[in-house]
């Protein structure tokens, strides 16, 4: 059984195969009772689109999942409809627009570098601007521009979610599954304007 695409996992024998070569379905993400889900996830999204049904898979125990446009590819780590499913959540979205994907490529990393250096900057603004008004319209001016910074990523990974719950046949398994993860991008989106708005505080 081939599962170098998405239709090579959209049936039974496709993710019997794909459970053996993750060595197993017995963890967190790889709920046993949720492995027969699986083929009728990818079916729902097929049905809608059915030039999802190309889109390659890499299987990694490694890693839970992953999308990569550049390849087109669906990293597949654990045999959950959820994890797959928002996965290919991902592809469909990825897939529809060269620009779409460029500016969320360019907007992720510069969340990403705006995460690293928001404590420094805080720091450095408290100590070289003293005077308060000044130095609180530049905290609120970087605090706007993190949110507008995170809101693209914060914004796929919703939509890349929604599409995995609406295909699953078991949506509150779904939506245990994807939560804290969902909950953990939150977090990671607020930390820079938290960083900023706290420097108005301390």
């Amino acid at each position: 059984m081939s599962l170098d695409t998405l239709q090579g996992i959209a049936s039974a024998p496709g993710v019997a195969a794909l459970a053996r070569q993750l060595g197993g379905v017995d963890s967190y993400y790889n709920d046993p009772s949720a492995v027969k889900d699986v083929p009728e996830t990818i079916q729902r999204f097929l049905k809608e689109n059915p030039d999802l049904a190309n889109v390659a898979v890499r299987v990694d125990p490694k890693h839970p999942g992953a999308y990569f446009p550049g390849s087109d590819t669906i990293s597949v780590g654990v045999a959950n409809p959820a994890v797959i499913g928002h996965e290919t959540g991902h592809a469909e979205n990825l897939r529809k627009s060269t620009i779409y994907r460029s500016l969320l490529r360019v907007t992720n990393s510069l969340a990403n570098i705006n995460s690293s250096i928001a404590l420094p900057t805080m720091l450095a603004i408290r100590a070289l601007i003293g005077d308060q008004e000044r130095r609180r319209e530049i905290l609120n001016t970087l605090a706007g521009a993190s949110a507008a910074l995170a809101a693209p990523g914060l914004s796929e990974e919703l939509g890349a979610s929604m599409a995995a719950v609406k295909n699953a046949p078991d949506k509150i398994q779904a939506i245990k599954t994807l939560l804290p993860a969902f909950l953990q991008h939150i977090l990671a989106a607020a930390l820079p304007t938290g960083i900023y708005q706290s420097g108005k505080l301390i």
